[in-house]
């Protein structure tokens, strides 16, 4: 927030932290939306589901030709083969090009029905389904999963997490231990890769180690570390502190953020704060002085510059006489429960589109009854449930093919035709 507070106006800024642009995922009114979302797909689906399923469990008990006739997608055959022929290779080439028959009535006149792909009309459900899982697991892993970072010197081992949304420190069940940093530039000085080289840590027992690059983080019981980031840290300092009351020279060496006590003096000191570069000056230790009785006073320091004149604080002028610093490597830490179930909801997503847009459930109805000047009549009428062209086309195809088979031993007729709807 203090990034974006120096970059946009303050009037701009109001908007941004009052509606959570900056974290729109968790913004209440967003998971409000979402939740909206759920509750629609959740009241369709209940709505729609039983008619749905009355469609693909519905079971005709007889067909007439005057239905049948009035079908976008219809074919009217006569033939000089008797009815039992006839019905012989319809059955046969229908069961082997389409779907298997299922008769609903033989005597005197025949009459079946054979249909594909009735679980097409659920898909929809499915992607349905899917778009709640993914909200669930997304749910699921705002709930119980954390995001946070870590700052590791090297060799220095932690198990504390700063998280992103509050100023509270997590704990993890183990340690983790940067045994080494490397880093590589390119000739124009730009970082080419970093890599920290991580041991977890188990009662003081190596358990797992990996090196971690960036897009190739380590993933260990759940948490993931990603390398985000580096810098540099002062591990230790050596002074040179100059009473200018006394002209006593001492010197002390410092570890970073540890206080210590100037010899032969109840003054005690501390390295606070370290910059690469302090305002174009070069490297700089921010350096706290303690009296007893009084308010820490404290400065900076210009490492490089030990004769500057500003290198004091109260009655000492502090110089610089040695420096160690270390690479720190920065750890963006994740814990997310509900990530596997969001891969599932996006794996079944995708199965439910497919099927949803390149399936359809395809019926078709066959009637056949002798007519008296001898020979049989045979109606065959067809419907979907989508892509109504592509299946105008395949019904088409296997009339011709139901002709062609009907007419190899016998010279028939056919009326009728096909009507677009």
């Amino acid at each position: 927030l203090e990034e974006m507070r120096s970059h946009f106006s303050q009037g701009f800024f109001w908007w941004i932290e009052t509606f959570s642009l900056h974290d729109l995922y968790h913004a209440t009114w967003f998971q409000f939306l979402l939740l909206l979302l759920s509750i629609n797909l959740v009241v369709c689906s209940v709505d729609r589901l039983p008619k749905t399923i009355k469609l693909i469990t519905h079971r005709e008990d007889q067909i007439n030709a005057d239905k049948l006739t009035k079908f976008s997608q219809n074919r009217e055959l006569f033939i000089n083969l008797p009815l039992e022929v006839a019905v012989s290779r319809v059955s046969d080439l229908i069961s082997r090009d389409f779907s298997k028959l299922r008769i609903l009535g033989t005597g005197t006149s025949f009459s079946a029905v054979a249909e594909k792909r009735r679980w097409s009309r659920l898909m929809v459900y499915v992607v349905h389904a899917s778009v709640l899982m993914i909200l669930s697991g997304a749910l699921l892993g705002s709930l119980y999963g954390f995001k946070g970072f870590m700052q590791l010197q090297e060799g220095n081992t932690s198990n504390e997490v700063q998280l992103v949304k509050s100023a509270h420190v997590l704990e993890l069940p183990f340690d983790v231990r940067c045994n080494d940093f490397e880093i590589s530039f390119y000739d124009t000085g730009m970082p080419r890769e970093f890599r920290s080289d991580l041991s977890i840590l188990r009662n003081g027992q190596e358990a797992f180690k990996q090196s971690v690059l960036v897009n190739d983080p380590l993933t260990y019981e759940g948490v993931t570390f990603y390398q985000s980031s580096y810098g540099t840290i002062l591990k230790e300092i050596e002074l040179e502190l100059k009473d200018r009351d006394s002209d006593h020279v001492r010197k002390m060496t410092l570890p970073f953020r540890e206080t210590r006590v100037i010899p032969d003096t109840d003054d005690k000191v501390q390295v606070v704060e370290y910059q690469k570069d302090f305002s174009n000056f070069g490297p700089a230790a921010g350096i706290v002085l303690l009296k007893k009785g009084q308010q820490p006073v404290g400065s900076w320091i210009l490492i490089d510059r030990p004769d500057f004149h500003g290198n004091r604080i109260q009655n000492y002028h502090i110089k610089v006489l040695r420096c160690e610093s270390a690479f720190y490597t920065g750890l963006q830490v994740k814990r997310d429960p509900g990530v596997w179930v969001v891969y599932a909801g996006f794996t079944v997503m995708l199965v439910g589109i497919g099927l949803c847009f390149y399936t359809s459930h395809q019926k078709l109805w066959i009637l056949a009854d002798p007519v008296k000047t001898g020979g049989t009549r045979i109606i065959i009428a067809g419907r979907t449930s989508k892509n109504g062209l592509a299946f105008e086309q395949e019904f088409q195809s296997l009339c011709a093919r139901l002709a062609d088979a009907l007419a190899a031993k016998s010279i028939g007729k056919q009326k009728g035709g096909t009507s677009h709807g």
